[in-house]
């Protein structure tokens, strides 16, 4: 039950701290986001690790409720031995984690800028200037200090 917890609070960590983030987002200096960000996957690589921890109590507990040198306690024991999926999500936390966080923070935090770079027109077409507000600032640069152009 408390690896199923953990599971789900690994994937949900980078979500809720994006939301934290967005309201806060004029407040927040981008280094401060930054520095969130990679404490968050700091933490997500603790949370993966206490996962396995307890998925490991569940199974160790498992094996301890049959009576020693049983067949079926020889075969919890080999299950749990050989459970390869277990052992490598320990060993490789930090890159699962820095990979799947990663990938949410670019895809959250980049979302707009990824669209904009992919659908240039679109947004060129919706921000572009029409012929009769170029018509009327012709020849205005926008410096205060140039004088006025006579005609």
């Amino acid at each position: 039950m408390l690896h199923t917890f953990l599971n789900i609070a690994w994937f949900t960590l980078p979500v809720l701290v994006f939301c934290v983030i967005r309201c806060v987002r004029r407040r927040v200096h981008p280094v401060l986001v930054c520095a969130l960000c990679f404490a968050t996957m700091i933490a997500g690589t603790f949370i993966l690790v206490h996962s396995v921890w307890a998925l490991d109590a569940v199974l160790l507990a498992e094996v301890d409720k049959y009576d020693p040198g049983t067949p079926e306690a020889q075969r919890a024991s080999e299950e749990w031995a050989s459970d390869t999926g277990r052992s490598f999500t320990l060993l490789l936390s930090p890159l699962l984690t820095a990979i799947w966080y990663t990938a949410l923070f670019l895809l959250l935090f980049g979302g707009r800028w990824i669209v904009h770079q992919m659908f240039p027109a679109k947004f060129a077409s919706v921000h572009a200037k029409t012929d009769s507000e170029t018509a009327e600032q012709q020849g205005d640069d926008g410096n205060p200090y140039q004088p006025p152009i006579v005609a």
